[in-house]
């Protein structure tokens, strides 16, 4: 069983999937459930969710995404003192790859379980848009949802995780002749180096934290600036703390222009919503599924964002569940065969749990 896994994920790292161009990927996916005779739907964002033994509403839905991030392109992975890693020119793809080698895996393993679902989204890593445009035909089907798409060890939890605010700031000033009138000009550079350098960043406390993440502006040496474009984001446990610290942002550029001159603008949107669970039934399920194979569970929260953070804000009981997978989305990840191996016991014991059979009557 765990031999076959590990099979199925070397498989699937083979394909090439980077956000946006998951067709091959998706592809392959769907051929295989053709094979078992599973029957699907595919929304217009290309989200698929299939039915293993039912044909609508399954009771319980695994789910996880099929794109990678740019840099999980032409892995050749290989396995070594029980790790499976890439040769060190590109990431894994473990995230989250391994979600959909378990998914099917699952579907091959039909006959043992009574009816269940598997949601496979795109383009998760390029802002969690697949989740975000999930179809309302598909939406409609889904209830206890299980994301196997983090990477912690396998029996984590995620019971907390952060709204994120995505901004975009411009800095504009004026611009001048660089070696005759310099002084006639106002640089935008400068103008937005005055800002960030006021600007708290990084950590800013133990549920909040901020980043730039890029820069752009100038052509020429020879004129002063006049156009600066900053994106950067915020997280934070606590939505109020992500309001303050975007106010924050505002004051410190106003006060750099109050300085230097010049203008701004700033544009900010609620890139995902934050989340803490408190009461719910997967949750509560997979509390029974780690118990009922002595694995330890850890409930905790995270600086991450996943599609949960979009299915909990539609109002769908889902859950973020560890994959074992370590230093994702870099050329040194890697996942531990015995990560896998606990991965799909814990799947098994919740199918078990859902399906009307005794947890005590497989493992």
């Amino acid at each position: 069983m765990v031999e076959h896994l590990v099979s199925l994920f070397l498989d699937l790292v083979c394909i090439d999937s980077p956000s946006g161009k998951e067709q091959q990927l998706r592809s392959h996916v769907l051929d295989l459930l053709h094979m078992q005779d599973i029957t699907y739907q595919q929304d217009d964002f290309g989200n698929v969710l299939a039915f293993v033994n039912c044909k609508k509403n399954p009771p319980l839905t695994f789910a996880c995404h099929l794109d990678t991030v740019p840099n999980a392109v032409g892995v050749k992975a290989s396995i070594e003192d029980g790790v499976i890693h890439s040769d060190g020119s590109t990431a894994l793809g473990a995230d989250d790859k391994i979600g959909v080698a378990l998914a099917l895996l699952l579907a091959e393993e039909k006959h043992l379980y009574g009816p269940f679902g598997l949601l496979f989204t795109v383009e998760e890593e390029r802002g969690l848009l697949g989740a975000k445009h999930l179809g309302p035909s598909l939406l409609r089907q889904l209830h206890h949802v299980f994301v196997f798409d983090t990477g912690r060890p396998v029996g984590t939890v995620i019971i907390q995780a952060p709204t994120k605010l995505d901004i975009h700031l411009t800095f504009i000033g004026k611009a001048a002749h660089a070696g005759v009138s310099p002084e006639l000009g106002i640089s935008a550079i400068s103008l937005a180096a005055k800002a960030i350098s006021a600007m708290k960043l990084l950590r800013i406390d133990d549920k909040t934290t901020a980043n730039i993440g890029s820069i752009h502006g100038g052509e020429s040496t020879n004129v002063v600036c006049d156009k600066v474009e900053v994106h950067m984001e915020i997280r934070s446990l606590e939505k109020k703390q992500a309001n303050k610290q975007l106010e924050e942002v505002r004051s410190c550029c106003a006060e750099a222009c109050r300085q230097v001159g010049g203008q701004f603008t700033l544009e900010s949107e609620v890139s995902y919503e934050g989340y803490r669970i408190e009461r719910s039934e997967a949750l509560s399920r997979f509390k029974a599924a780690c118990a009922h194979i002595n694995l330890p569970m850890h409930a905790i929260p995270t600086g991450g964002g996943s599609d949960v953070n979009i299915l909990r804000g539609k109002g769908l009981d889902a859950v973020l569940l560890g994959c074992g997978y370590e230093k994702a989305h870099s050329t040194e990840e890697r996942i531990a065969i015995q990560e896998i191996g606990k991965m799909a016991r814990v799947a098994k014991a919740l199918l078990m749990g859902v399906s009307g059979k005794s947890l005590s009557s497989r493992t």
